[in-house]
């Protein structure tokens, strides 16, 4: 078996589990839906008091901040695609069907990176249109949604789908279950992070928060991170852990 067979056959596992499919789906239209009912909500506010908008209004920051809590779909789907070999112990079948552990490792990586990269590349755009549709009048036209700085936010933002992904699969690769990543990353992802940030500068250099600049504002940073920056944190945690995944695969017993 080639290495784009091994590929192949872990994308068809993935689109083969029902709860993969479930999740996708459900991160596709709660984002979107929630990316609406954001703009909605505050278009409504402003046409009743324009008061409550303080600072500089930009409706291009809209649409990511349900990009933001979309990423906790990605995160179900890291842990998904690595949990449940492991929970039914199939992952035997696996390792004797790709004896080479570090080429199956990789096939799931990348077969788990191309159905985080579709599902971000619909939700993703879609949920930022979305926003700017429930803005109405507040928003930004159809021909500036796609001008440079929205559309490298948006970029972004797909990257970063991409890579919390990554990083939930590789961490469930490393303690074979689905509880202790799920409860890390969501828990970071949901306030974990804004919390730590309040206690230490260091919490800029956590995953989900260093990422989140690919997309969006750090005005509430202590560190004077760029994008590319940012996403360069990101992806060192991805590596390491990753790094750390490919040497306990390859040690220890299925």
């Amino acid at each position: 078996m080639t290495v784009l067979d091994t590929v192949r056959s872990e994308a068809l596992k993935l689109r083969t589990l029902p709860s993969v499919l479930i999740t996708c789906a459900a991160t596709v239209a709660v984002t979107v839906g929630l990316g609406y009912v954001s703009g909605w909500s505050l278009a409504q506010a402003m046409d009743t008091d324009p008061s409550v908008i303080v600072g500089d209004y930009d409706p291009g920051r809209w649409g990511m901040d349900a990009s933001g809590v979309g990423q906790l779909g990605m995160i179900v789907l890291g842990v998904l695609a690595v949990s449940g070999e492991y929970a039914g112990g199939q992952i035997r079948t696996s390792l004797l069907a790709v004896p080479g552990r570090l080429r199956l490792l990789a096939a799931k990586a990348a077969a788990l990176a191309g159905a985080a990269l579709a599902a971000a590349l619909v939700t993703v755009p879609g949920s930022f249109v979305a926003a700017q549709a429930g803005l109405g009048e507040h928003g930004l036209p159809w021909s500036r949604m796609w001008e440079a700085p929205v559309a490298g936010h948006l970029a972004g933002a797909v990257l970063y789908w991409v890579l919390i992904a990554l990083l939930a699969a590789g961490l469930t690769v490393v303690v074979r279950n689905a509880v202790v990543p799920l409860v890390v990353l969501v828990g970071l992802a949901l306030a974990g992070s804004q919390l730590l940030s309040v206690a230490t500068d260091l919490a800029d250099f956590l995953p989900d928060r260093a990422g989140a600049l690919m997309f969006r504002e750090g005005a509430d940073y202590a560190h004077d991170l760029t994008a590319v920056q940012g996403g360069a944190v990101m992806l060192a945690w991805v590596a390491a852990v990753g790094v750390v995944a490919v040497v306990l695969f390859h040690r220890r017993d299925a």
